[in-house]
C-alpha cells in the first residue's frame, strides 16, 4: 500500500488527530479504477470513513472531522 494523503481532523472534544490514507496499488488489468482506500490515525488506529469528511476510530466509535 502508498501512502497518498495526510491531513489533519478533530473531535468533538477538540482534541486533534493526524489521518493517513494508504491506497492499494492498481493492477495493470484494471487500469482506471482506483485502489482500493484504507484510512488510518498515525498511532495505527484503524478508522472507518463514514463520508468525505467525517470517520470514525474503530477502536472507540469516537466520531472525528477532517479540518
Amino acid at each position: 500500500m502508498d501512502l497518498v494523503e495526510k491531513f489533519d481532523a478533530k473531535g468533538k472534544t477538540g482534541a486533534a488527530y493526524h489521518v493517513e490514507v494508504y491506497q492499494t496499488p492498481v493492477e495493470t488489468s484494471d487500469e482506471g479504477s482506483p485502489g482500493s482506500k484504507t484510512y488510518q490515525l498515525t498511532d495505527g488506529r484503524a478508522l472507518d470513513p463514514l463520508s468525505d469528511a467525517k470517520f470514525k476510530i474503530v477502536q472507540t466509535g469516537e466520531k472525528i472531522y477532517r479540518v
